[in-house]
């Protein structure tokens, strides 16, 4: 990782153990076996599930864990556009795993309810707590919206892998975000 990233990012031992084990993933989570990964980087079962709950939970670790450094921010010390930036860049160095592993594993509607519950949590935390935004219907209706569609749209870009160019990308999703959430996390 380059000078200025956030610490935690990639210098934590159990970052790294994460990381190797999804790097062992070599085709759909539907098509692996957890023993086969184990065997693969010699780790045993139990070492898995001290990282992961299940193989189908390597496919939303990272997107978790780079939320945490960035996206999480906007609204708290950045703009949209600087978080995605950030978040984006981070997503892109583990494209490769989207790309292999996740080619079925989100036809499941349990999957696909991780990333979006997360983000609500985060983004309500944020009107709340930071900006003190009292949440009406319609604002809860942009943010309930709106954590689906970017969890859709980043999942598509990565598993397809049709990410466009990083400041496309980021124009993209800031431009396509509800004016009602976008504006009430404006960094004035």
């Amino acid at each position: 990782m380059g000078e200025g990233e956030p610490k935690g990012i990639l210098d934590d031992e159990d970052v790294r153990m994460r990381l190797r084990i999804m790097h062992a993933v070599d085709k759909s989570l539907d098509q692996i076996k957890v023993t086969d990964l184990c065997e693969k980087i010699g780790i045993s079962r139990q070492m898995f599930y001290r990282y992961f709950d299940s193989k189908y939970s390597l496919h939303w670790w990272w997107p978790m864990h780079v939320h945490k450094f960035y996206l999480i921010e906007v609204g708290r010390t950045m703009d949209w556009e600087t978080g995605y930036f950030h978040h984006l860049k981070l997503l892109s160095l583990e494209s490769e795993f989207f790309k292999v592993a996740t080619q079925y594993t989100l036809n499941f509607p349990s999957q696909r309810s991780i990333m979006p519950h997360y983000r609500k949590c985060a983004l309500l935390e944020t009107l709340q707590d930071y900006k003190h935004i009292a949440l009406d219907d319609d604002l809860m209706f942009c943010l309930d919206s709106w954590v689906k569609t970017e969890t859709d749209i980043l999942t598509e870009w990565y598993r397809l892998d049709t990410v466009p160019p990083l400041q496309e990308a980021v124009e993209r999703l800031a431009r396509v975000a509800p004016k009602m959430l976008y504006d009430a996390l404006r960094m004035d």
